[in-house]
């Protein structure tokens, strides 16, 4: 059994399925593994074979020869998922289908691109940013960015060019403002 962490998610891969993904792995190619329809009672947990494409979405693991792409905004929902292999692989998800209550699932979503995307760059310059106040039936996110990064001259073009990318992902939020 191959066990697979992620912050502080697990997903698990049985020797069979290595053995399968091992053999049938393509050259220039990687394996990603991501839940379409996130949260819904019709969602699915899907591998394919797919290119790497660099960003703060997806996370490449290696596991012993091949390489898996996890999509990081299905990580908590792909949480406990194991991967087997019985004549075609089959993905245990058993929280791949969960309807978090909406307004916390948005929420969690918020800090957890924060804590691990964007305060992590962040840092580097001794700086962070925190939700000064968070409006569910307006979908209104307001952001202020502490420390170093409090009095920076850049902080209108690091919020415009890094953190609106990647809070845009979610898409239930309409307007996300910096507080200064």
């Amino acid at each position: 059994m191959n066990v697979i962490k992620i912050f502080n998610y697990f997903i698990y891969v049985t020797d069979s399925c290595y053995q399968y993904l091992f053999l049938n792995n393509k050259k220039k190619y990687f394996y990603k593994i991501l839940i379409k329809d996130k949260g819904n009672f019709f969602s699915k947990t899907k591998i394919y074979y797919s290119f790497f494409k660099k960003n703060l979405f997806n996370k490449l693991i290696k596991i012993k020869k091949i390489y898996l792409i996890i999509d990081i905004l299905s990580i908590c929902f792909l949480n406990n998922s194991c991967l087997h292999y019985e004549k075609k692989i089959i993905i245990n998800s058993p929280n791949s289908f969960l309807n978090f209550f909406i307004e916390n699932k948005i929420l969690t979503k918020i800090i957890f691109l924060l804590k691990f995307l964007i305060n992590k760059k962040l840092l580097i310059h001794n700086g962070y940013l925190k939700i000064n106040y968070f409006n569910f039936k307006k979908k209104t996110l307001s952001l202020i960015f502490l420390g170093n990064c409090n009095n920076c001259n850049f902080t209108n073009i690091t919020f415009n060019n890094f953190v609106l990318k990647i809070l845009k992902k979610i898409k239930l939020l309409k307007i996300i403002k910096l507080n200064e």
